[in-house]
């Protein structure tokens, strides 16, 4: 005779479930979740009464059309949240972000200013190619590219709808980043030569 309470996990002799449904005396082989709350809890029947209870088994009882409705968009991303690739409801987001680099920069004590020198002679095209991107000055060639991400993410036609105006924008911006990564006279003031660092 084999006692239960002595057996250990790598003891061959295993425990055998009965089947849960009343007056059943069946070996309890399947087993089936006591509830959509509790989906990792079973209850164990043999294969006629796990039919039975599968068959009458509805997940969604109790659930009005709204609820699963809401279940199912959950079930979509894996239950993660989500939001619009247009940004609704994060507008103030990337404001934010820039707020708080700012605020990191000032504390951490570093100067995000250029010298005069370096103002005063700041070629035509690369000023108006800084107006486009919403920069005023050349801080470094990694903020030029930020700022462009940023602005590319926010005008591409797949975030506005294709709306005619911001297409246009997306090609000055283009325009201007290229300008800005290929000028010789940025490249010599911040004394980097690849933007893709």
């Amino acid at each position: 005779m084999h006692d239960a309470s002595l057996q250990t996990p790598w003891d061959p002799a295993e425990a055998k479930n009965c089947c849960e449904a009343k007056g059943c005396e069946n070996a309890g082989e399947y087993r089936a979740p006591k509830s959509r709350f509790k989906l990792n809890s079973y209850y164990w029947f043999c294969l006629d009464h796990v039919r039975e209870y599968n068959t009458a088994w509805n997940y969604c009882k109790d659930m009005d059309v709204a609820d699963v409705d809401k279940l199912r968009r959950q079930d979509a991303v894996w239950g993660k949240p989500t939001w619009p690739l247009n940004g609704a409801g994060k507008e103030n987001y990337a404001k934010k972000l820039d707020d708080l680099d700012k605020a990191w920069r000032s504390f951490a004590g570093y100067d995000n200013n250029q010298s005069e020198q370096a103002q005063k002679f700041i070629p035509e095209e690369e000023r108006k190619a800084l107006r486009v991107l919403g920069l005023e000055t050349i801080e470094s060639l990694k903020e030029i590219k930020k700022r462009y991400l940023t602005l590319v993410k926010e005008l591409h036609p797949d975030t506005n709808g294709g709306a005619k105006g911001a297409e246009d924008r997306l090609k000055k911006v283009n325009q201007a980043y290229s300008l800005l990564k290929n000028s010789i006279f940025v490249k010599e003031i911040l004394q980097e030569t690849d933007l893709t660092s």
